[in-house]
């Protein structure tokens, strides 16, 4: 019996495997062969050998054919190996076990087949996918004549059956998947990725094979793939298997193996992918006729040297057509004077977990989520037509974050450029004044949002201070929607949403009457002398936008307050609002919002307030994390009880956060990724901590526990969850005057664990 060629020690395929392994542990610098095609050429002729020795004496009417990634000599470390057995034998069975059993004895990724020349034309041409895999196909060994009929017949079926709407069809269902590129792409099926080159390869063997001119892709196209294969490549090292997406948890470690930095990687990537993007629309310009534009774009006739303002923000809404028209238009030198940034931005990756596309990428879906906003039914659209100018939208979109990479701040640095870019344009001064302060000021009212108090009339006086006008503030809310929902899935849930609308109601009558209302002074009309003592126990702050219901409740809950506790929950559609009244005791909020955590509620806001009699009265807002059909009220009897043997010592909640931690498995923080920062709020003027980490479960109520073991009051606390990040913001209600912030923060992040 003939030695195994996976076992022995000079076997073929064990050469091929320990090749493998080498090239997954050697540094970058160590790597003869590269990362990207050298690797696959390596790959390739070692598993040639193999596969030819597990053949050595192949029987007539046999072949064995290379297909895919391996008939392309374009292997990754962990690709599949497509190979063909060929033949013309009644029963093929032997042969074919005899070469894919030791394939598979070895764990490779097998895709394999067995035909005749007769079957491989039916396939061809029944099924496009067969056709293209045949037109790959690369001879290794056996019955040479037989693989050489079955190129001569297969030439017959090319020239008959056109590739071109297959190839087409299928990059118009990537662009109908990825709209826009992804930061988290998959290099080798996604939109920009290889298979798109794939297509190109196609194609060209197509007119080859009939005698037809076929063009070579070029250098740039093979720059493009060499990075696409060497990041797969680094994604299949990193990963330990065959892994072609760019997420963020194997960055740093796709990095690392190629010797370079997340962040020159992730450039690399957004130049590669626009290239191939930009290839495909230029070869197959169906692709970018099709995908629309906004319902009011004119397609007026555009001179490169006379660009306005309305035919800029017209071809800025004109969809694939319209990006790939712009691209042009840099790429030929004509955005030099307009838009000399665009070089800097067009590439640019975007490196944090909750940005979904690069850069520019991101400005062209603000764009469109501004005309969904525009064109749609809702309040959005009632105010965009207060501010009068849909070319104006266009241009604070687009140009939100013109002045990413600039090395400033970038919306300090975009306000600039936006000036600069509008005057070239010929914008109108009102149209230049709003831009620029929309781009100087977009982050304004999402983080005000996220870390603010909202019902804080010196918040709300601040920010429309900063926005100083009524048209100014439409189209930052406006801009501060399409972006946020242009960022990410996550970046803009329903109760967000309801907090905005919320802070840019309180900024508008703030605007329109030149004052906000101010906290709660008299409670005329209400229950006298019971309100009365409880306002007058409460801190300053609590009469904050005090409503009469929020009062009746409070007094409502004290009165009934019984075994130390009272509870209130109101169920709504975005977040439900959570009311404790207890006496107060050690660690009460961080068994609180543990209970909150066990439970699965996530929460987004705790308002906390103390009266002097030792009563605690808080509020939280939260967000149900559990799936939508789960019965709420019925989880939320069962928190209460939770919570009232918690206080009774009769369960542990923190127990059960790890539990659920464990069943929602989170990435725990490395102690460089946690920051803390303390110091006086610019708005406000009030201390505040915020805490940067990543996002774990339980979380705020393990910050809440280390901020009371340093006798801190918090009086607000904020969440603001990006990504696998999260920003917890807490407002102190006062500074001790021996309070050292640095110290502070040291002690904080020293106790995260």
């Amino acid at each position: 019996m003939s030695e195994d060629p996976t076992q022995s020690e000079g076997g073929a395929l064990d050469r091929f495997l320990r090749l493998r392994a080498s090239l997954i542990e050697a540094p970058a610098d160590g790597r003869t062969e590269g990362s990207g095609g050298g690797i696959g050429r390596a790959l390739t002729a070692a598993l040639d050998d193999g596969v030819r020795a597990l053949l050595p004496e192949p029987p007539p009417g046999v072949a064995l054919v290379a297909l895919g990634g391996y008939g392309r000599e374009e292997l990754c470390l962990f690709s599949d190996v497509d190979l063909m057995v060929l033949h013309r034998l009644s029963d093929p069975g032997p042969v074919a076990a005899r070469v894919f059993r030791p394939l598979w004895d070895a764990r490779l990724r097998l895709g394999h087949s067995v035909r005749t020349v007769e079957e491989c034309l039916k396939g061809a041409r029944e099924r496009f996918d067969v056709f293209t895999t045949l037109l790959t196909g690369r001879f290794l060994t056996g019955d040479r004549a037989l693989f050489d009929d079955l190129e001569g017949r297969i030439a017959r079926v090319v020239e008959a059956r056109p590739l071109r709407r297959y190839l087409v069809t299928e990059e118009m269902e990537r662009r109908r998947r990825s709209p826009y590129l992804l930061m988290s792409a998959d290099v080798k099926s996604g939109r920009g990725g290889l298979r798109t080159l794939h297509a190109f390869d196609w194609e060209n063997r197509r007119q080859q094979l009939i005698g037809r001119f076929a063009p070579d892709p070029g250098e740039v196209a093979d720059d493009a793939r060499e990075t696409l294969l060497a990041i797969r490549n680094g994604l299949h090292a990193a990963a330990g298997r065959a892994h072609d997406t760019f997420d963020f948890d194997l960055r740093a470690a796709v990095a690392d193996w190629l010797g370079s930095s997340v962040t020159e990687v992730s450039q690399r990537l957004v130049d590669a992918m626009v290239t191939v993007d930009r290839l495909a629309s230029a070869r197959w310009p169906e692709i970018r006729s099709s995908s629309g534009g906004w319902r009011g774009s004119k397609r007026r006739e555009l001179e490169p040297a006379s660009l306005t303002a309305g035919t800029f923000a017209d071809l800025l809404r004109r969809g694939e057509s319209g990006r790939f028209e712009l691209d042009s238009l840099w790429v030929d030198g004509h955005l030099d004077d307009v838009l000399p940034v665009w070089g800097r931005v067009r590439t640019r990756p975007h490196i944090v977990p909750f940005h979904d596309h690069p850069v520019a990428h991101h400005l062209w879906r603000t764009v469109d989520e501004m005309q969904r906003l525009v064109e749609g039914d809702g309040e959005e659209a009632e105010i965009a037509r207060h501010v009068g100018s849909i070319d104006l939208l266009t241009l604070a979109a687009f140009l939100h974050d013109i002045g990413k990479g600039s090395g400033a701040d970038h919306s300090e640095s975009g306000a600039e450029i936006a000036r600069a870019i509008c005057s070239r344009l010929g914008c109108d001064a009102v149209t230049m004044r709003t831009v620029v302060a929309a781009v100087r000021h977009h982050l304004l009212l999402a983080d005000t949002v996220a870390r603010r108090d909202i019902e804080d009339p010196n918040v709300v006086n601040a920010v429309a201070s900063r926005l100083g006008e009524l048209r100014t503030l439409r189209t930052v809310y406006l801009l501060t929607i399409a972006d946020s929902r242009a960022t990410g899935a996550s970046m803009f849930p329903a109760w967000k949403h309801t907090r905005l609308r919320k802070l840019y109601e309180k900024v508008r009558d703030a605007l329109e009457t030149r004052g906000v209302a101010t906290s709660l002074d008299e409670p005329a009309g209400w229950p006298t002398e019971e309100s009365e003592h409880h306002l007058a126990a409460m801190p300053d702050d609590y009469t904050q936008n005090l409503e009469r219901s929020q009062l009746e409740l409070h007094l409502s809950l004290a009165r009934d307050l019984e075994g130390d506790l009272a509870v209130d929950v109101q169920i709504q559609a975005d977040m439900d609002i959570f009311t404790m009244v207890a006496a107060d005791r050690p660690r009460l909020r961080e068994m609180a919002a543990q209970c909150l955590a066990a439970g699965g509620f996530d929460i987004l806001e705790a308002r906390l307030a103390t009266r002097t009699d030792g009563v605690v009265f808080d509020t939280f807002h939260v967000r149900d994390h559990r799936p939508s059909g789960t019965d709420r009220v019925e989880r939320w009897d069962r928190l209460r009880e939770d919570l009232q043997r918690s206080l009774k010592g009769e369960s542990s909640p923190s127990e059960k956060v790890r539990a659920r931690a464990g069943a929602y498995p989170s990435p725990g923080p490395a102690r460089e990724q946690v920051v803390v920062e303390a110091g006086p709020d610019a708005m406000s003027g009030e201390l505040t901590i915020s805490v940067r980490c990543p996002d774990v479960i339980g979380r705020l109520a393990e910050i809440l526990g280390i901020l009371e073991e340093l006798h801190l009051e918090i009086r607000l606390a904020k969440v603001d969850v990006r990504g696998g990040e999260v920003v917890d913001t807490f407002h102190l209600r006062s500074r001790p005057d021996d309070l050292d912030l640095r110290i502070l923060e040291r002690e904080i992040a020293s106790r995260i664990s």
